[in-house]
């Protein structure tokens, strides 16, 4: 089993075209940029940016598929992308509610992802065992105590001290926001190279 493994992991990259899933992915990603752009209501200038980012995310993909040697390697930046679009887009409804609003709110919920998002990657390490060994160590349990207790329930409260009556905007905006930061949370796994992955295996 553990050679399956160790095989699988160092697959060279020989996928085609079809094989490589970047169509599916394409469209999955062009789908989400509209659809978030126009939430709660249409946005050009957000669109444009989306786009741009979205774009990139593509090219990205694109690239890794010619040039990255490992299958694996590929498959995982492949999803990388595609995650980290869906989050970035899920976490956009509530802050740009507040934007409009001219509620200082969106400041708090913008910078919770982005610091968020450095912060996840600069412990990235840290990050693959939680979720390699889940509950196994003392750095495992209070990392999810902390990170979920934190990200996903301050906005709540922050919603709510914020807000004076709630609405439907802001109801799917918490419930997207709280997809966003779980998606965020799972992103630096996908950064793990294979034998990186292979090597930690084996003294385990």
């Amino acid at each position: 089993m553990i050679q399956n493994d160790e095989s699988r992991l160092l697959e060279k990259n020989d996928l085609s075209f079809k094989e490589s899933r970047i169509l599916h992915v394409a469209l999955s990603i062009v789908i989400v940029t509209f659809l978030f752009s126009a939430l709660p209501e249409w946005s050009a200038p957000q669109f444009k940016v989306n786009a741009v980012i979205s774009f990139l995310l593509m090219m990205v993909i694109v690239v890794s598929w010619k040039a990255v040697e490992l299958k694996v390697r590929y498959f995982s930046i492949q999803s990388y992308c595609l995650i980290f679009c869906l989050s970035h887009l899920s976490a956009q409804p509530i802050i740009k509610y507040f934007w409009q609003e001219g509620n200082s709110a969106w400041i708090y919920f913008a910078s919770c992802w982005i610091v968020g998002f450095i912060i996840l990657h600069f412990f990235r390490e840290g990050l693959f065992q939680a979720f390699s060994k889940i509950y196994e160590s003392k750095f495992s349990i209070g990392y999810h105590i902390v990170v979920f207790s934190f990200l996903l329930l301050v906005p709540i409260i922050v919603t709510i001290i914020t807000v004076n009556e709630l609405n439907i905007n802001i109801g799917y905006g918490m419930v997207l926001y709280v997809l966003s930061i779980i998606l965020l949370v799972t992103l630096p796994a996908f950064l793990k190279r294979p034998e990186e992955i292979k090597i930690y295996e084996s003294t385990n």
